[in-house]
Formats: structure tokens, C-alpha cells, sequence
């Protein structure tokens, strides 16, 4: 990195402790580069993306208008500087984030310039060919049923044992657990209303036998609404609790249970499909549960264990011998 761009980082100190505010109160706008943000929104927002994903671009565009409010035009990024400039961005506020979140925020940024560049506000992209930092492939567990009735168990209200049973029976992602209403569940005809990525909706079926039983008896005996959510902040129970509360929570459930902190939310979901599959010996059938458009993808959700494939070395022993 150049000497100017080190200077220009370590000068924005006491701007960027303004920043989330500017955030907030959609201050940043008053900056030029700030007005092309909020241009940028407005566009991404009339393609037909969801709120929730211009609320991720913009914290992440606002800091950039923030951070660089001294320019007078994107124009200036179109320059030997303007990858360094950008790059020293992202790496002041998220060099300690994971490698996904760093590739999210670069893309993002990313997008914006390439908009920029075809709303003909700068020449070219200087971060056009910049490539995302590789991502590990996160491991991943999934976990015996005596776990799960472990983790369920432990918690003294039914509405923390549903959603538990959501996330690692139903496979529901952590944004389609915290989305979930109690009109989404009809347990007259056992089905449940999922809100899952994209925007998409799907109907699932609840055939958990116990799992209804404690949706009708916490749905029933808590007197909730259709437009409840099932996890709510505090006593609002019109508002659904926001991703890092959700984290919360599930640590809370675990603590409960006397679980490490090493069982990862997420991990509910590779052990419902995981579960599904052992019982059934149906891929497609995982595929469903969890979702997904192929099942290839559903195959990273699978764990067999040493003593699954022992097990199915002695089908194929006990196979041979009677067929001699």
C-alpha cells in the first residue's frame, strides 16, 4: 500500500466514529459520493432486490461515503490510487471478519462501482478484476438424536423447544426461523409457511408428531396471535428478533443444555438433513427437507462415520455369503 493511501487511512479515525449514525439518519446522502449511494439504492431497490439485502449494501456503501466524503466525485477512484483507496476501505473495517463477509463487502462495493461506471459517473472500475479472498470450507457436524432431546429438553418454555425443533428437525435456516409467524403454522392441516432465501416461499409439511403437539399446546396456552412472530425481542412480539440476537439465544439453549459453544447454530440444519437421509437412505428425500435446488448441494449436509461405512462393508459381506 502507497504511503498516501496508509496517510489517508489513518487519518478517517475520527470520521469513522460517525459513521453509524450517519447510517441511521441517512446523513451520508449530503456527500457527493453519498448522493451516488443513495442513486445506486434506489436502482437496486426498483430491481426487485429484498429490503433486507439494500439494508446490507447500504451500511456497507454509507461507511464508503463516510470514509471518503472529501471527494467530489466517484470520478476520482478512476485512478492509480483508487484500488488502494478502496481495497484500505474494506480492510479498516473488516480485516478481522470472516473470508465470507470480506467477499460480501467486496462485492458489494464492487457492484456499486460497476453501476457507476455504467451510469458513465467514473471511467472504470479500479476494483473490477480484484478476486475475493478464498473462503475455507467451514466444518461442519451433525449431531445424535440424544443431542437434540438433550438441547430441547433443557429449556424451561415451549416456545424455545419449538423453535429448536425447527431449526434441527425442519432443517429452517436461522433468517426462516427468525421470519416465522404464527400464522405461517396451520396445524389443522399440519403445514408450515417457510420464508426462505431469495424470497422464496415454500410450503412444508409438519408431520413431527411431537412437534405439533408442542406448537398447538405453546400456540394454544400462550394465547398467540397470527401476526406474532414465534422469536420476538423482549415483549414485542410484532417484531421479529434480529440475527445477532438469534446467535444469543441459541447460546442461552445451549447453556441450558450444558453444551459447548462449539455446536453451531447452522449445525441444526446439517443434522436434520443428515437424519432424514440415515433414516430414509433417500438423498431426494434430504434434498426436500433442507431445500435445496440440487443434491449436490445437500451432499456437503450428509456425515457418514466410520462405523456407517463398517456397516455397510458387513451388508455387502453378509450379501456375498448367502449368495454362494
Amino acid at each position: 500500500m502507497s504511503s498516501q493511501a496508509v496517510e489517508r487511512v489513518t487519518a478517517l479515525g475520527p470520521i469513522l466514529r460517525l459513521a453509524d449514525a450517519q447510517v441511521k439518519d441517512k446523513t451520508y446522502q449530503r456527500t457527493p459520493i453519498g448522493q451516488d449511494v443513495k442513486r445506486f439504492l434506489r436502482a437496486f431497490r426498483w430491481a426487485g432486490n429484498e429490503s433486507t439485502s439494500a439494508d446490507s449494501y447500504e451500511s456497507v456503501l454509507a461507511r464508503f461515503a463516510v470514509d471518503h466524503d472529501d471527494f467530489a466525485t466517484l470520478e476520482e477512484f478512476a485512478s492509480p490510487l483508487g484500488a488502494e483507496y478502496a481495497l484500505a476501505f474494506l480492510d479498516r473495517h473488516w480485516s478481522d471478519s470472516s473470508r465470507a463477509t470480506q467477499a460480501h463487502h467486496l462485492a458489494v462495493l464492487k457492484s456499486f462501482l460497476a453501476w457507476a461506471v455504467g451510469e458513465g459517473r467514473m471511467a472504470y472500475s479500479p476494483i473490477a478484476t480484484v478476486k475475493a479472498p478464498r473462503r475455507r470450507k467451514a466444518e461442519r457436524s451433525a449431531y445424535p438424536r440424544e443431542v437434540i432431546d438433550q438441547l430441547v429438553g433443557a429449556q424451561d418454555n415451549l416456545r424455545d423447544q419449538c423453535a429448536l425443533q425447527l431449526l434441527a428437525r425442519m432443517g429452517l435456516r436461522k433468517n426462516e426461523l427468525r421470519l416465522v409467524k404464527v400464522g405461517d403454522i396451520d396445524l389443522v392441516r399440519n403445514l408450515i409457511v417457510v420464508h426462505g432465501k431469495g424470497g422464496h416461499v415454500q410450503v412444508m409439511p409438519l408431520a413431527f408428531k411431537g412437534l405439533c403437539e408442542d406448537l398447538y399446546l405453546h400456540i394454544n396456552g400462550e394465547s398467540r396471535r397470527p401476526l406474532e412472530f414465534l422469536l420476538y425481542p423482549k415483549k414485542d412480539r410484532l417484531r421479529p428478533m434480529d440475527h445477532s440476537t438469534v446467535h444469543r439465544w441459541f447460546k442461552r439453549c445451549l447453556e441450558n443444555a450444558e453444551l459447548p459453544e462449539t455446536v453451531k447454530l447452522h449445525e441444526m440444519r446439517h443434522t436434520a438433513g443428515d437424519e432424514i437421509w440415515r433414516v430414509t437412505g433417500n438423498l431426494v428425500m434430504a434434498k426436500e427437507l433442507l431445500r435445496h435446488s440440487s443434491v449436490k448441494t445437500t451432499e456437503d449436509y450428509l456425515h457418514p462415520s466410520r462405523e456407517d461405512l463398517a456397516a455397510g462393508m458387513r451388508a455387502v459381506e453378509a450379501s456375498l455369503q448367502e449368495s454362494n
